[in-house]
């Protein structure tokens, strides 16, 4: 049986990258929005804060389209099956 993934696991690399980038500037709030994709499995759960930080933080440009947006599509890789 494959172990479920959390998402800070699925973040894409250049994502985690920066965002493990930005805790030398912002180490309360990177650490914060870390253990909380480390505690959360899927993408539903994240808050509509925890999504604008994600792009804040990850340096990742906010989509036009905004269910890609909310759903983080271009932050995230996909599920496994």
């Amino acid at each position: 049986m494959i172990e479920q993934k959390n998402l800070f696991e699925l973040l894409k690399p250049e994502a985690k990258r920066n965002l493990v980038r930005n805790i030398i500037e912002y180490p309360i709030s990177v650490n914060a929005l870390i253990k909380k994709l480390k505690s959360l499995y899927f993408k539903s759960d994240l808050t509509i804060e925890n999504v604008s930080d994600l792009y804040q933080f990850t340096s990742v440009d906010f989509p036009e389209n905004s269910v890609s947006a909310i759903w983080c599509t271009n932050l995230f890789e996909p599920y496994e099956k």
